[in-house]
């Protein structure tokens, strides 16, 4: 119990450390947050919310550019679209209405193909589609 008491005032610290645009890499919100292509590089695009609205910002020379047309939360039959036989193995999902982007956050313990071992989610855009992480926001 003493230990626990000793901890705390750290872990609050460290939280309150954490303010601003530095936030940690995951929301309550898994759809939130900033997004790398490697684990250990820095964010490529970030998803913010508006309200009920979404939107992606693509990190282009340092500096953030966001994408006017805001995301829509795909329902399970438009992520059926996107993975016909493994939809059920995505909890969620993020789609620009006119094509070119998508965010997936898959289930825990899901074995699709295509899935990275060591992340939950998989983008779709312009250039390709392939597993991204959850970075932190800098």
């Amino acid at each position: 119990m003493r230990a626990l008491r000793l901890l705390l005032p750290g872990a609050l610290l460290l939280l309150t450390a954490c303010g601003g645009d530095a936030r940690l890499p995951f929301s309550s919100d898994a759809l939130q947050g900033c997004f790398a292509i490697s684990p250990r590089k820095t964010a490529d695009f970030r998803i913010e919310r508006e309200g009920s609205q979404y939107f992606v910002s693509f990190n282009r020379d340092g500096q953030w550019q966001r994408d006017p047309n805001g995301l829509h939360k795909a329902t399970s039959s438009e992520i059926s679209r996107y993975f016909r036989d493994d939809a059920a193995q995505i909890d969620s999902a993020l789609i620009r209405m006119a094509g070119g982007f998508g965010l997936f956050h898959f289930n825990s313990g899901a074995t699709l193909k295509g899935k990275a071992s060591d992340s939950d989610y998989m983008a779709l855009m312009l250039i390709g589609a392939g597993p991204v992480y959850a970075v932190k926001c800098d």
